[in-house]
């Protein structure tokens, strides 16, 4: 075999051509070809090379595909016949590509040999040099200086003198478009030729958004960088630290025959990669900054273990929208190792294993879903908690009925979602049972209060022979524990102890379980999860590899909250963090992390509450986030619908198609949902909620979604519509819950990888959230008036 490369760049052309129908598809397929004919013969000639060659970039092949599109290939080394993939797309984008990276080289960083391809320009300024025009990039960016991502270090280490910095400082996008030539010479006049040609390559850099080529071209300029080639190249190419340029043949060719070439699909950094197919002596636990590929090493992970244990492997999530997606993208990823990975939310398991154990089944229990009737339940319960004796001692007196309605509510649901019926009376030892972030702390006058509460609940759910959700998981954890007490507290005909003895033995439908976003989990459900048998004789939480928990305390949007000790779970030295930043742009990125680094949240585990985790920003930019002021409701409807209308035609003119590109519209209350819903339909817009939608490439339509439903997935566009004070953060929020909700924000902001746009009004009695003062500096603001977007300065 010959070595064969590809960079990340040229998996980006893949999932555009794939948007150009059967040519588009049929170009894929060449490339694919031409890779695999490249690594098994070392040389291309299943297509045809171009007939007037290519002199741009040293040791280029330029092969035509057929229906006018084009593919670059770099001869890394001849002797060792190494070939790069660098570039495919139609004419016009390949031209474009050429232009753009004439006089790149590969560069190795001196100190750690990573690589990167940078314009280092070796001859005088070009005398006629064009830049083509950035499209993209949006006007508020192109008026402030290319140069501005150079930090005081960049320029210190370069030693430039002061008015040639003033000057390089004056030119923006717009400048450099229109006169590249002058700007060169001036600098050539005011220094040297060697400034010229450094500040060619820096501005070509800035303008093409290339900000880790700009760094690096600044430690060529210093000496900390130098060009590789040849048979040094081709042996650097394969070490771990370039994984994130380059990806192996070897690596691409064990995919699918029908794999889609998502980014996520192709490439794990080394650090994930370590992760994906480690082997713990125990449970293990993957935290990670939003963005940073928990979900997708999770992914890879299930498939490692699906291979190796050649057992039924369990991934468990909390939403029905996340678990469509988690199985299309493993049907995308795995081959026939595939059909032992199941997806499941956490209410269906739950609900899955109490009809597995109990020994009359399904019909054994009926499930409570009538909201009426729940709503009936809990009046019962705040009434029971206002009439109890030791009410006036629990110093609830003070808060108004809806504040009072949250309070009962959520202690009764803590106490229901953490114990079991029969060990309800733990609850009151204010010692070992700690209430993490509450306002009102309760005495134990007022605990006993909530634990009659909450055994009044679950009496009035017997009397109906009905168990709520809180219920179903409390139930399979009786049932995975044989616990009779808590069985009898259901209001059930007497299980038939034998039965359920056998049943519970040899009921292990899983080699391994894996969770994602486990910081919204329940500790019952939890437990519920690690105490599942693997076999007869041992339970997941106490194997190898048995459970693998994923999830960021600083993405937490229920609240509910365990300790994983309690759930006799034990992760010791089986704890991996992540924190560089895929998904979004730094801009993007800077907001979201703004909104959430003075609060404090539960690192998983209720045992370890700190501030998040910085992470490591990345490198890609786009537009600041915009917060739009509109005057009402119907104002931000309209704008968001007329916003989504402009980026769809953009992206119908630019790709030549009739899809769309990827957004969602988030929208804080239903009357959102419903009003942009209805205003997209008027425009002959398509829209689905996106717990309704199912894959990973449904570009066909505009999601419309709730935070909730919104977690896990990825848009190039997000809309966050109606964050006013009083519904974000809600207006009977305690102090812990603002943190929460910070929380349930930074989910949706991030959410967004190239665009996002936060919504208020000022309508009577609204104003906008307290949260968008933390992010203003980090944000573009704008006025919506008369249709048009007004720069509030």
């Amino acid at each position: 075999m010959y070595k064969v490369v590809q960079t990340k760049a040229l998996n980006k052309c893949f999932r555009k051509l794939l948007k150009h129908g059967k040519k588009g598809k049929d170009a894929t397929v060449k490339v694919r070809a031409a890779q695999s004919e490249a690594a098994t013969e070392g040389a291309i000639t299943s297509i045809n090379r171009t007939k007037n060659g290519e002199t741009r970039l040293d040791n280029v092949e330029k092969y035509d595909l057929g229906g006018g599109y084009r593919l670059v290939v770099q001869l890394v080394e001849e002797n060792l016949k190494t070939r790069a993939f660098l570039f495919a797309g139609d004419h016009d984008d390949t031209q474009e590509w050429l232009d753009n990276h004439k006089d790149y080289k590969w560069i190795k960083n001196n100190k750690d040999q990573s690589l990167d391809y940078v314009q280092i320009s070796e001859k005088d300024p070009e005398k006629t040099k064009i830049v083509n025009p950035e499209v993209d990039s949006a006007e508020s960016l192109r008026d402030l200086p290319l140069l501005r991502h150079l930090t005081i270090k960049d320029w210190d280490l370069l030693g430039i003198a002061e008015d040639l910095k003033t000057y390089a400082m004056s030119i923006n996008a717009e400048s450099w478009e229109c006169d590249p030539n002058s700007i060169l010479e001036h600098i050539e006049g005011i220094s040297d030729t060697d400034s010229a040609i450094l500040f060619d390559d820096l501005f070509t850099h800035s303008h093409l958004s290339e900000l880790k080529e700009l760094s690096n071209r600044v430690l060529f300029e210093i000496g900390i960088a130098s060009v590789t080639q040849g048979q040094e190249l081709a042996i650097i190419i394969d070490q771990p630290q370039n994984s994130e340029v380059f990806v192996t043949w070897d690596e691409v060719s064990k995919l699918p025959e029908n794999a889609s070439w998502a980014d996520w699909l192709l490439f794990l950094h080394p650090e994930q990669k370590e992760i994906a197919i480690k082997d713990f002596k125990g449970p293990a636990r993957l935290r990670g900054v939003s963005g940073s590929g928990k979900t997708c090493v999770m992914l890879h992970r299930a498939r490692y273990l699906a291979k190796k244990y050649r057992k039924p492997i369990l991934l468990v999530t909390l939403t029905e929208s996340m678990r469509k997606l988690l199985d299309s993208l493993i049907k995308e990823l795995c081959g026939v190792e595939g059909s032992l990975i199941e997806t499941s939310t956490i209410q269906s398991l739950a609900q899955t294993i109490t009809k597995e154990l109990h020994p009359k089944g399904e019909s054994a229990y009926r499930q409570l879903n009538s909201g009426d009737l729940i709503h009936e339940i809990d009046l019962k319960v705040l009434n029971f908690v206002k009439t109890h004796e030791n009410f006036k001692s629990a110093r609830l007196g003070k808060l108004d009925h809806q504040a009072l309605k949250k309070f009962v509510e959520e202690e009764v649901y803590f106490i229901r979602s953490r114990l079991q019926y029969s060990e309800f009376n733990e609850y009151l030892d204010v010692k070992s049972f700690k209430r993490h972030g509450r306002k009102i702390r309760l005495s134990a006058e007022g605990r006993n209060v909530f634990l009659d509460a909450a055994k009044y609940k679950a009496s009035q759910l017997k009397e109906i022979f009905k168990i709520d959700y809180e219920g179903t998981v409390a139930a399979a954890n009786s049932l995975i524990k044989g616990c009779k007490e808590s069985l009898e507290s259901f209001g059930w005909a007497s299980v038939d102890v034998e039965k359920l003895e056998s049943k519970r033995v040899n009921y292990a439908p899983y080699r391994c379980i894996l969770v994602d976003e486990v910081q919204d989990l329940s500790q019952l459900e939890v437990s519920m999860i690690g105490g599942l048998r693997e076999s007869s004789e041992n339970t997941i939480s106490s194997i190898n590899d048995g459970l693998f928990l994923v999830g960021d305390g600083a993405q937490t949007i229920y609240n509910k909250g365990f300790v994983l000790k309690n759930c006799g779970v034990n992760v010791s030295n089986r704890s991996f963090v992540l924190k560089k930043n895929y998904r979004n742009s730094k801009e993007i990125m800077s907001a979201s992390y703004a909104l959430i680094e003075k609060y404090e949240f539960a690192d998983v585990d209720e045992d370890n509450i700190a501030k998040p985790t910085k992470p490591d920003f990345p490198t890609k930019v786009s537009e600041k986030p915009f917060i739009i002021k509109c005057k009402n409701i119907e104002d931000e409807i309209n704008f968001a619908c007329n916003k989504v209308n402009e980026l769809i035609r953009e992206f119908q003119d630019i790709e030549s198609t009739e899809l769309y590109p990827e957004i969602c519209v988030i929208g804080l209350n239903r009357r959102v949902r419903d009003g942009i819903a209805k205003k997209l339909k008027e425009n002959s817009i398509k829209s689905n909620e996106l717990k309704q939608t199912v894959g990973i490439d449904n570009t066909d339509s505009v999601a419309i979604s709730t935070i909730e439903s919104a977690k896990g997935h990825e848009f190039q566009h997000v809309f966050i519509v109606g964050v006013v004070e009083g519904v974000m953060p809600h207006k009977y929020s305690q102090d812990y819950d603002i943190a929460r909700d910070a929380s349930r924000l930074y989910v949706a902001m991030t959410r967004a990888q190239e665009s996002l746009f936060i919504s208020y009004n000022k309508e009577t009695g609204s104003n906008a959230s307290r949260f968008l003062i933390d992010i203003q500096e980090h944000c573009n603001e704008f006025d919506w008036k008369n249709m048009q977007l007004e720069m509030i300065a």
